[in-house]
């Protein structure tokens, strides 16, 4: 597995979006731990703890899955490309990028933002600052998963809320992670990515087999932790497809 050189986001509003994420709901949550939690259970109590081991996990956890997303490159290696061409003679179903002037693969699309082609590319993340693609696309569902249930967190206290003056930001992350929660299973299930119509169902090779290609052989247990190997079954060069016996049932 390769690493970006450069993770930080480069645009202003992926800054923004990441501050956000990094910065304001620690806030929010160091706040409620020390003002809000002791009026429902008592600091040092099993109640108190528990909260706040729960809370802990779920956010690091989106950290951790949040670094994991940035860091790892996802964009299309030349050097494996040069593997699979043939003098040239451009191999089946690729095709020639005119920004990058170089081979891609299929599935693959270029980044204006990033600046290269992405293998199998959803798409670019404000709050990530990178590229969603074969690579961190595991990474970036579990960073939203567990997003989302830390600030369900923040709705379970809504006078906590009220007084931190966050409820409109929680209210507008809550409705950006589960927006992208619901448009997301769908893609996911159907082993789809943004970039391709919505009617194709040439990579559909079953859920099973579509889910495995996000999380990995590990899937049952790779989205508790980004530190869980779980080896991709292709590779974002080549892709299994339905058969034409397949297409045709």
């Amino acid at each position: 597995m390769k690493f970006r050189r450069n993770p930080l986001p480069r645009r202003l509003v992926d800054v923004l979006c990441f501050l956000t994420i990094v910065v304001v709901i620690p806030l929010g949550i160091l706040y409620d731990f020390i003002f809000v939690l002791p009026a429902y259970h008592q600091p040092g109590g099993y109640a108190y703890a528990f909260t706040v081991l729960t809370v802990l996990f779920m956010f690091l956890n989106g950290i951790a899955n949040l670094i994991a997303c940035m860091i790892v490159d996802t964009s299309v290696d030349q050097e494996r490309v040069v593997l699979y061409s043939n003098g040239d003679v451009e191999p089946l179903n690729w095709r020639h990028c005119a920004i990058c002037d170089k081979l891609a693969p299929p599935r693959s699309w270029h980044c204006k933002a990033c600046g290269v082609c992405i293998l199998k590319r959803d798409h670019h993340c404000m709050f990530t600052g990178c590229c969603i693609g074969h690579l961190n696309y595991r990474y970036f569902v579990c960073f939203v998963f567990y997003l989302l249930l830390t600030i369900f967190h923040f709705w379970t206290d809504p006078w906590g809320m009220l007084h931190k003056h966050l409820l409109s930001l929680n209210v507008l992350l809550f409705v950006i992670t589960s927006i992208t929660l619901v448009y997301n299973v769908p893609k996911m299930l159907r082993g789809r990515v943004c970039t391709e119509c919505k009617a194709s169902q040439k990579y559909n090779c079953g859920v099973n087999y579509n889910l495995k290609n996000i999380f990995g052989q590990q899937m049952y247990i790779a989205w508790l932790s980004p530190l869980i190997k779980s080896q991709l079954p292709d590779d974002g060069y080549t892709w299994k497809s339905k058969s034409v016996d397949d297409k045709l049932k």
